[in-house]
């Protein structure tokens, strides 16, 4: 299978939902990144948005090596991600890109606007992956993916309905996380806790509710054509 998992910034992906992607990885399945996002605020370490967005995209390629991931940034403004045809058109051309089989996209209901207008997007575009009167750049595609929404930053306003255990590569995925090493002081402007440490409570968290010792949460999309088909999960 082609598995694609879409985020608004670097270190989404490492954060949200490593954990299933190398599961996949270990399965032999196909994986890729698209980033809408490039997080060019994300910093008060550099002085121009260019520079970070540079460090933060050369992280992603480094930690999307130990997930076995290609990558594809759509690089439009961090802080500032709208729903206009030009965001539309980018996130169509990436689902097609990957045509996958199933999808992992930030959740619509994230208080932070960047993760919710990439997850409202993903999902309403996706009855427009096949159409080929739709402005895109890429072919349409036949596959009608599985859509799953991974979790929020701490959790806050995410109930789960599916976990996956990820205990056998956790330290993988928090490896992965620890490449991004341009976020652990960009983290302490707004977390009491490190950005490591975050990921540990986090996952150890979902894996007490699953009975794992540590698990990533999801939430599945639903439309019709477009169902949730639950046993693609790892």
């Amino acid at each position: 299978m082609n598995i694609l998992a879409i985020g608004a910034h670097p270190d989404d992906i490492e954060v949200f939902c490593a954990g299933t992607l190398l599961k996949y990885k270990e399965q032999g399945h196909s994986i890729f990144i698209a980033l809408t996002t490039s997080g060019n605020i994300g910093s008060n370490e550099y002085d121009t948005r260019e520079e970070i967005a540079q460090v933060r995209e050369q992280e992603q390629l480094e930690a999307a090596t130990l997930l076995g991931a290609e990558v594809k940034f759509l690089r439009f403004d961090d802080q500032g991600l709208q729903d206009t045809p030009e965001t539309r058109r980018a996130v169509i051309n990436a689902i097609r890109w990957a045509n996958p089989d199933v999808i992992l996209a930030n959740y619509p209901g994230d208080p932070s606007t960047d993760h919710a207008v990439t997850g409202k997007i993903v999902s309403e575009v996706i009855l427009s992956i096949p159409g080929k009167l739709i402005p895109a750049d890429e072919p349409p595609i036949a596959k009608n993916p599985s859509l799953f929404y991974y979790g929020t930053p701490v959790g806050i306003g995410f109930e789960p309905e599916v976990y996956v255990d990820i205990t056998d590569v956790f330290e993988s995925k928090k490896e992965a996380l620890a490449l991004h090493k341009s976020q652990y002081a960009w983290m302490d402007v707004y977390q009491t806790h490190g950005l490591l440490d975050i990921l540990e409570i986090t996952d150890k968290f979902r894996g007490l509710q699953a009975g794992f010792a540590y698990a990533e949460g999801f939430r599945a999309f639903r439309i019709h054509g477009y169902m949730p088909n639950f046993k693609l999960l790892p």
